[in-house]
């Protein structure tokens, strides 16, 4: 394992450093997100290089035996159309979760096609775990070395609010692992998720000017996780704390503002019709047989050879999981599936200070959110 600063230093389970984490199977990650395919995505924010304000709208199928895949989608789009106008537009194009419809909308397709959206998937061996030799003792290490940096920021910074409930958070997820016998399966998915968020957000800052991006997740138990416990969804706290690491280890001074959509508890969420985009995607990859080029239902053919195929605008990756490590792949869908070499994998941390988390509750409250900056 690796704790990073600046120097991307060394950790070892129950050995005690500060930092926060970036997991094993994000740094392999990392490596194959960097080569060829990264000139897909570069190619996107070129093409909207003026555009400085922007949405991630995701989605998830994790854990469902009848689906041979699990997989995770994040559907990237700029801030250049009034926000309730487009929810409402999406809409009328797509009014239920792909799972309630019996076949798909072409105008829905066409609409996710030529618009300017950049969704990126990746796909999960069933029943991954964090660490394949011991995953209790790697997150415990993890929140452990992340305690010992809030400790370093309370002793050494200027009083901040903030650092309070950051370390209550993450004394709380230390506790949560540490009982025998615990079920680490949603613990498993928050740390997932989280990291694939900021890594994808960091990203997304390093190439263009950004004055506000947000995360608009699906309401599910990892956005629930021991509310009662936590005064946010602890998942913001980790996808931010990460987020934020990253972007100062490349500049200390950056001015990039990461937000997050709070859902309400109940009944359909403010950015609903938007989160459909990522769940047709989601639930097609998730429910795919792409070694055996099979799906269940017909429903899914014409998202896989509209939607899945069009590699300028669906990057799709890989995880798998080895016997030390984890490997990570560059999945191509056309007629017949091509593979990028495999990486290999890393553990590692950074060590910064948190700034404070915005949430909204509603596309009011992101003004003044400009169309462009053209």
């Amino acid at each position: 394992m690796k704790v990073v600063t600046e120097e991307h230093e060394r950790v070892k389970h129950g050995e005690s450093k500060a930092g926060i984490v970036m997991h094993n199977f994000l740094t392999s990650f990392d490596e194959t997100f960097n080569k060829s395919s990264h000139t897909l995505f570069s190619d996107f924010f070129k093409k909207n290089e003026d555009v400085s304000k922007w949405m991630i709208f995701s989605d998830y199928v994790l854990n469902d035996r009848n689906k041979p895949n699990d997989v995770i989608t994040f559907s990237i789009i700029p801030y250049s159309e009034d926000f309730k106008r487009l929810g409402e537009k999406i809409n009328d194009l797509s009014f239920k979760d792909i799972k309630n419809l019996s076949r798909v909308n072409t105008e829905f397709l066409e609409f996710i096609n030529e618009s300017e959206i950049l969704n990126i998937s990746i796909l999960l061996d069933k029943n991954m775990v964090l660490d394949p030799i011991n995953e209790r003792e790697a997150l415990k290490t993890c929140y452990k070395t992340a305690i010992n940096q809030v400790n370093y920021w309370i002793k050494n910074e200027s009083k901040n609010e903030n650092y309070s409930r950051i370390k209550k958070a993450y004394n709380v997820m230390l506790q949560e692992v540490s009982k025998q016998g615990v079920n680490l399966r949603n613990i498993r998915n928050i740390e997932i998720v989280s990291n694939f968020i900021a890594y994808i957000t960091f990203q997304v800052c390093l190439l263009l000017k950004v004055d506000i991006i947000g995360w608009f997740s699906d309401r599910d138990s990892m956005l629930t996780h021991k509310a009662g416990r936590f005064s946010i969804p602890v998942i913001f706290d980790l996808a931010y704390n990460l987020f934020h690491t990253l972007m100062l280890s490349k500049d200390k001074d950056y001015v990039e503002n990461f937000v997050f959509g709070l859902p309400e508890q109940t009944g359909d969420l403010w950015y609903e019709s938007f989160n459909r985009i990522p769940d047709l995607i989601a639930a097609t990859l998730a429910d795919y047989d792409y070694e055996n080029n099979i799906s269940s239902h017909s429903k899914f053919f014409p998202v896989i050879e509209n939607i899945i195929t069009n590699k300028e605008k669906n990057l799709i990756y890989k995880i798998s999981t080895l016997e030390n490590g984890f490997e990570a792949a560059y999945l191509t869908f056309t007629r017949q599936e091509a593979k990028m070499p495999l990486s290999e994998c890393d553990f590692a941390a950074l060590c910064w200070h948190p700034l404070s988390l915005a949430l909204i509750r509603s596309y009011s409250k992101f003004a003044p959110w400009p169309k462009s900056s053209t």
